[in-house]
C-alpha cells in the first residue's frame, strides 16, 4: 500500500468516527460503552469475594451468558427501582 493510500484510509476512517449516526424518528439511541482506559475516573471500582466470583464463573460456564451484560442489566434495574427520579434524568 502506498503512503498516500494509507493516509486516505485514514482520512476516512476519521470521517465516518465524526460522522453522527442516523436515528430514525422515535427510536432512542444506544448509549456508548467508554472503555475504562479512556475514562478520566472510572465510576466503578469495587472487588468482589472469592466466593462470589467462583459462583459468577460457574453461572457463566454453566448458563454461557455474558456477565457483564447481566450484570449492567441488573444494575441498571436496582438503580430505577432505588432511585426512580435520579434514573428518569439520567437513563
Amino acid at each position: 500500500m502506498s503512503v498516500l493510500g494509507k493516509y486516505r484510509k485514514d482520512d476516512e476512517r476519521r470521517d465516518e468516527e465524526e460522522r453522527p449516526p442516523v436515528i430514525a424518528k422515535g427510536v432512542e439511541p444506544l448509549p456508548v460503552a467508554i472503555p475504562n482506559k479512556e475514562r478520566k475516573s472510572p465510576i466503578m471500582s469495587f472487588s468482589v469475594t472469592t466466593e462470589l466470583r467462583k459462583c459468577l464463573q460457574a453461572v457463566r460456564n454453566e448458563k454461557a451468558i455474558n456477565l457483564s451484560m447481566w450484570v449492567e442489566r441488573t444494575l441498571r434495574e436496582a438503580v430505577i427501582d432505588e432511585f426512580p427520579d435520579i434514573a428518569e434524568t439520567h437513563l
